[in-house]
């Protein structure tokens, strides 16, 4: 591939909504943040590009295409075009950089940038996207999608993502210089008819403090300790292009090629995560059991009744103060599942019931303890109001910190 044409600049920069300034490190934390919130990382056109071009030579979407298709469809794209396209737009707005490859499932599988900058080159990685700007080196940074830990390897730096314990949490971004030509020989191999992103419609769009993503059904937020998940049960092509602000008939004819599966559940949920430094059978036994249980709810409230049930146990709960005949008082029916080391809750009061869980996983990132609710309330209310989404996870979040608490001194929350 040669030098991209001309793009144009202004149009692209009125895009982002910011304006042509001296390059600097603050323009280039304003363009990484907007190009990832406003140009969605998603599958759709590379799906239908791969579909309308025969020749492998010209499947790739040189920046002058991509900018084009976003400019005019609120169209993205997946790693390499996006590199390729930021790279250059920051190039005529007066940066020096230079594309680097890495991994993230195989080999050469990845590209990001590498931005000169006064206090040494920046880790500028789009393509991914990382949640932030990373010093090229050893370090970690705290992001408010979670911390970012890089360490040295034989071939460049590993990076290991911290916040939600879901999806690739590492990659590796190898030193060695990348050529145009073998760039744009690694970007042609995406094309194969086995890449996984010719094969299934998804898309990103990276926030200030969350990151919005669609894939198998499913619109999931996700910011440092929590993620929503909404089920899209009809319509997807049209909502999709609400949220991410991009072309309905774009997506409607990816969905058309690769098809549009419905999603496996039908509940909108909310889980919040807790890393812990202890095995997750010490975890789950700190709650694994009625007396366990209660422990767990002391700082909720005062264990009126409790029974045995013969998938747990059945507790009658008041809030502290409340007197034993309180009408208000909640059941809750907890059936224990150690072979997932999990508790199913259903909780009732009144007329009205909810259903809850609490789980320890061992990732590969870490142990976690998770608290998952599924939610009753318009899943709508949760897009449009983030402070909302915000205190139900919070919620959540407090009864990890109870459960953290139980944990020997030293395994707790890290």
């Amino acid at each position: 591939m040669g030098a991209a044409p001309d793009l144009p600049v202004e149009d692209i920069l009125e895009a982002l909504d910011l304006t042509r300034a001296e390059p600097g490190i603050g323009l280039l934390r304003a363009l990484f943040a907007r190009f990832n919130a406003r140009v969605p990382f998603e599958t759709a056109s590379k799906i239908e590009r791969n579909a309308a071009v025969s020749s492998p030579d010209e499947k790739p979407r040189d920046p002058e295409t991509f900018w084009r298709d976003h400019l005019e469809l609120g169209a993205g794209g997946t790693c390499f075009a996006r590199v390729a396209a930021f790279d250059a737009l920051i190039s005529r707005l007066g940066f020096v950089s230079r594309k680097v490859l890495g991994r993230v499932l195989n080999d050469f599988d990845h590209a990001a940038l590498l931005v000169e900058a006064p206090g040494g080159p920046l880790l500028c990685d789009v393509g991914f996207p990382l949640p932030e700007l990373l010093p090229w080196g050893p370090g970690e940074t705290d992001t408010p999608l979670g911390e970012v830990r890089v360490a040295r390897t034989e071939r460049g730096f590993g990076i290991e993502l911290g916040g939600v314990p879901e999806g690739p949490r590492r990659l590796e971004i190898f030193d060695a210089p990348v050529s145009e030509e073998e760039y744009a020989a690694h970007w042609r191999r995406t094309f194969r008819a086995d890449s996984k992103f010719l094969t299934f419609v998804s898309l990103r769009r990276q926030l200030e403090n969350r990151a919005v993503s669609f894939a198998s059904g499913v619109l999931r937020v996700d910011d440092r300790h929590s993620r929503l998940a909404i089920p899209l049960e009809s319509a997807r092509p049209e909502r999709l292009a609400g949220f991410f602000e991009i072309d309905a008939d774009l997506l409607r004819r990816a969905f058309a090629r690769v098809g549009d599966p419905d999603p496996e559940s039908r509940e909108t949920t909310l889980t919040a995560y807790l890393p812990v430094e202890t095995d997750p059978d010490e975890a789950f036994a700190a709650i694994g059991d009625a007396s366990g249980y209660r422990r767990l709810m002391s700082g909720i409230g005062r264990i009126l009744e409790e029974e045995p049930t013969p998938a747990g146990f059945r507790i009658r709960l008041a809030a502290p103060g409340a007197e034993a005949g309180d009408s208000e008082a909640l059941l809750e029916e907890v059936a224990i599942a150690p072979s997932t080391r999990s508790l199913r809750v259903e909780r009732r009061a009144g007329g009205s019931s909810a259903v809850s869980s609490y789980r320890a996983e061992s990732r590969p990132s870490g142990v976690y303890l998770i608290r998952e609710a599924k939610v009753s309330r318009a899943p709508e209310d949760l897009l449009r109001n983030d402070a909302l989404r915000g205190r139900l996870a919070g919620a959540l979040a407090m009864d990890l910190l109870a459960w953290g608490r139980l944990l020997p001194a030293g395994r707790r929350d890290r």
